[in-house]
């Protein structure tokens, strides 16, 4: 992992790819974790919200700019960059509770339920950075079953090795809610969101955009939102 300084805080790399935002403040991070954070914020959880793959916590600085205040709990194998994350910005985080571990051994292990589930795991491979085969036939039916009533999941996409995308996850979907996929402009991630109060793709657009401008982010105008796996 590769740490850079930015103008708000730092930047986390890996074989060049951004795995996470840091920022020393609450605030915008013009990034993918603008609308992850976003994202979490629109399904207004009440109850627990888990976050599987913490790296430096890049959704915290705009979650928190947006109000959410929500207990998170989160479970990562860098210690480091949960580290560096509670030294810099622990006095604005908010309740964080970090777990050094592997993310399907913690979530199989929890007891209770989240309101929301964010995927966000990434390994390093061949000099470039993927998703662990674990997110695509694993976790998504471990999610679904450690959801509320009415929980959100929120998965954070990038292509598989071959380059394509699978079409579908067993057991996260029709049983849990409504699929729809957010697109970005400026970065190859799609982000696929499942839940039954996010609402239609029409109006999941229409409130991101504006939840992206109230938080002052530069990707509230290069975003769209599909219906279904797109």
């Amino acid at each position: 992992m590769k740490l850079r300084p930015t103008r708000g805080g730092f930047r986390l790399s890996e074989h060049g790819v951004v795995v996470s935002e840091m920022r020393l403040q609450p605030g915008p991070t013009h990034s993918v974790f603008d609308v992850l954070a976003a994202l979490v914020a629109l399904a207004r959880p009440a109850g627990r919200v888990g976050i599987l793959g913490f790296a430096g916590g890049g959704m915290m600085a705009p979650l928190r700019r947006l109000g959410c205040s929500a207990a998170v709990e989160a479970v990562d194998l860098d210690r480091g960059s949960y580290e560096l994350f509670a030294r810099h910005c622990s006095a604005w985080a908010g309740p964080v509770e970090w777990h050094h571990g592997d993310a399907v051994e913690w979530l199989r292990f929890q007891e209770g339920r989240f309101d929301v589930l964010v995927e966000d795991l990434s390994v390093p491979h061949a000099g470039d950075v993927f998703k662990p085969q674990i997110s695509w036939d694993v976790l998504p039916k471990l999610m679904g079953e450690r959801m509320s009533s009415g929980g959100v999941a929120i998965l954070n996409q990038i292509p598989l090795a071959s380059g394509g995308w699978p079409r579908s996850w067993p057991g996260l979907g029709k049983e849990v809610g409504p699929v729809v996929t957010v697109r970005l402009e400026d970065f190859e991630n799609r982000i696929v969101v499942v839940g039954q109060s996010m609402g239609t793709a029409r109006a999941l657009g229409v409130r991101i955009r504006a939840c992206l401008r109230e938080l002052g982010s530069r990707q509230a105008n290069r975003v769209r939102v599909c219906t279904g796996i797109v």
